[in-house]
């Protein structure tokens, strides 16, 4: 059976400045293993987060699994506080997409320093 443990792999430019794009969001370093001469950072929304994301080099993807290095995946996260954290990323040096008002929630995107998209929602 398949837990409710879940880690998403992104495939990232660099990975120090990921983690710490991340790491401004308010995520924890959950671990940091070297694995053929790269770094592999685990990071997660909080220690006890069922989901991680794992963020690994492009270019080691692009040579030992060169059919996945493109894919980019579809994130949304839930936040309780939409307007705080579209303040933050306003602080960042990162792409912020507008926060629109939908029927019973609001929801904006964002861009990380790898211009992979990520969407964040929250219900009123």
């Amino acid at each position: 059976m398949i837990s409710n443990d879940m880690e998403i792999m992104l495939y990232v430019d660099n990975v120090t400045t990921s983690k710490m794009f991340w790491e401004a969001l308010g995520f924890v370093t959950i671990d940091v293993q070297e694995l053929d001469g790269t770094m592999v950072v685990e990071i997660a929304p909080s220690q006890d987060a069922e989901v991680h994301f794992v963020l690994y080099e492009r270019s080691f993807i692009e040579t030992y699994s060169p059919e996945v290095a493109t894919n980019s995946p579809s994130v949304m996260f839930q936040t309780k506080n939409i307007e705080a954290f579209y303040r933050k990323l306003l602080t960042l040096d990162v792409e912020v997409g507008e926060l629109i008002q939908l029927d019973d929630s609001k929801l904006l995107n964002f861009a990380d320093p790898d211009g992979n998209y990520y969407a964040i929602k929250s219900h009123n």
